[in-house]
């Protein structure tokens, strides 16, 4: 019974040798299989999916108004002397004291402070004082008259802003008005006679700037700086060419106000428009002419960053070259079988997917495909197809005593294979951008932006081209290099 049994197990692995010498002899000597798959159709309609808004850019314009003309107004207002030493005046609550004065200003400067416009100027004066006492000779004493003058500090404040229809607005008011020190320099007191000449020489500048403001604040609330404005904002409303057939939409939307200053005797409006650019491809945009919306009040809720949604279209015969470097020659052997890649080019399938057809030479002959969906991998900054995967007409080829390249290992190979990068690209558009940004609006005004960073968002597989989705983050001004200056009639340009 043992040798029974020793010669049954002789026998079966016998045959089973013959059997695996066979196998072998048939995966050797077996011709090519020739397979010519039909690229894959769309599995249904596509319509791309849509990308959720990104935050507004900002684009700061610090709009500079001269302060000049309302400088020259109020100086010419305001007369630089004023008062005679030569001529008594009567003390308006005491009958037997008279008074003379005379008194001489300063130009005006200009700061500001808690977000006020303060004009100031400074007075000095001489004054004499007089007293008629009952049955004594009249007698009279003086200040500043043969020695250093007394001074006063007279500062005037303005309320300044813009309305909503693009006007400026001011309310100016007298805010102080008193000795310059607390010394006895700035003092005129006659003290024998109880006569204050200072409050004398006060009282007559506090009377000149009260009959002179309301007709400054008029002045200033006259000019019209919308027309200026308007061309400005229209301007941004026309493409930007960036590349053939890729076009940047700046997108401006609503105005707001920002900080005010003052530099260099300019009244400096820091206003803030809010945009959403974007790049588009295809033909020239159609340029619109928006107006300038309302001026709104300022937002606390926004940064100072600037946003940019781009599109960097990726064109089939380009993604096919960059997939040839990275497949051509790639093969895959099993039971001495060896199948090389001999060619690769991308197509759209037309429903978000792209397919990869693959030309086979070796143990296979001709054209096959895999299907799958792009993605983007945001870390490595890479497109990929992660479900890269033999459609069903090249699986069912495959079958015929080839189905070892449909398994995992293999499509694993060609997936990790079938990438492309897109740093460079995405670094390239950025800087094309920013170029197209960075140029002359109108005549004294640049627009200017800088480019700094960026993030991958989405790609989509459309029937022309891979369409990339990434946002550029920076800054974007208006450098106005000029002062608007007002003459002639009120809201003139």
């Amino acid at each position: 019974m043992g040798v029974s049994y020793a010669m049954q197990t002789y026998r079966r692995s016998r045959i089973g040798l013959v059997g695996a010498l066979a196998t072998l002899m048939v995966f050797g000597c077996a011709r090519p299989v020739d397979i010519d798959a039909p690229p894959p159709g769309a599995s249904g309609q596509f319509l791309p999916p849509s990308l959720a808004p990104v935050a507004p850019s900002i684009i700061d314009a610090p709009i500079s108004i001269s302060l000049a003309p309302t400088l020259n107004a109020l100086e010419a207002a305001v007369p630089r002397r004023f008062g005679n030493l030569s001529r008594r005046l009567q003390h308006p609550t005491n009958g037997r004291q008279k008074f003379a004065y005379e008194a001489q200003r300063e130009p005006f400067d200009v700061t500001l402070d808690d977000g006020l416009l303060t004009l100031g100027t400074t007075v000095s004066y001489a004054g004499k004082g007089w007293y008629n006492a009952p049955l004594l000779p009249e007698v009279g004493a003086s200040c500043g008259v043969d020695n250093v003058r007394p001074r006063l500090r007279a500062r005037l404040q303005s309320e300044l802003g813009i309305s909503p229809e693009w006007r400026v607005q001011a309310r100016t008011r007298i805010a102080s008005l008193r000795p310059l020190t607390d010394t006895d320099r700035d003092a005129c007191r006659v003290t024998a006679f109880s006569i204050d000449v200072t409050d004398r020489v006060s009282g007559a500048v506090r009377g000149i700037l009260r009959r002179e403001l309301p007709k400054i604040d008029r002045r200033l609330a006259g000019w019209n700086v919308r027309d200026r404005l308007e061309k400005w904002y229209n301007e941004m409303n026309r493409p930007f060419k960036v590349a053939d057939s890729l076009w940047l939409l700046l997108r401006p939307g609503e105005v707001r106000l920002g900080s005010i200053n003052v530099k260099d005797s300019a009244l400096v409006f820091d206003v803030r428009l809010f945009a959403q650019p974007v790049i588009v491809s295809g033909e020239e945009p159609a340029r619109t002419n928006t107006p300038l919306p309302p001026l709104l009040p300022p937002r606390s809720d926004v940064g100072d960053s600037a946003r940019v949604l781009l599109e960097a279209s990726v064109q089939y015969d380009v993604a096919s070259a960059l997939l040839r470097e990275r497949l051509v020659g790639k093969s895959f052997t099993r039971w001495r079988r060896r199948v090389r890649i001999a060619d690769v080019r991308l197509v759209p399938v037309g429903d978000g997917r792209v397919a990869l057809g693959v030309k086979f030479d070796g143990a296979v002959r001709g054209e096959g495909w895999l299907v799958g969906t792009p993605q983007l991998d945001i870390e490595r900054e890479e497109l990929t197809v992660p479900d890269l995967n033999f459609d069903v007409a090249t699986s069912n080829a495959l079958v015929q005593g080839l189905a070892f390249l449909t398994e995992e290992a293999a499509v694993l190979q060609l997936r990790e294979a079938a990438v492309l990068p897109l740093a460079d690209r995405l670094a390239t558009l950025r800087a094309k951008v920013e170029g197209a940004i960075n140029r002359q609006l109108t005549d004294g005004v640049q627009l200017s932006a800088k480019l700094t960073a960026g993030r991958l968002i989405d790609v989509v597989a459309m029937p022309s081209a891979l369409i990339v989705r990434a946002e550029a983050a920076g800054s974007l001004a208006l450098d106005v290099d000029r002062e608007m200056r007002f003459g002639g009639k009120p809201g003139g340009k």
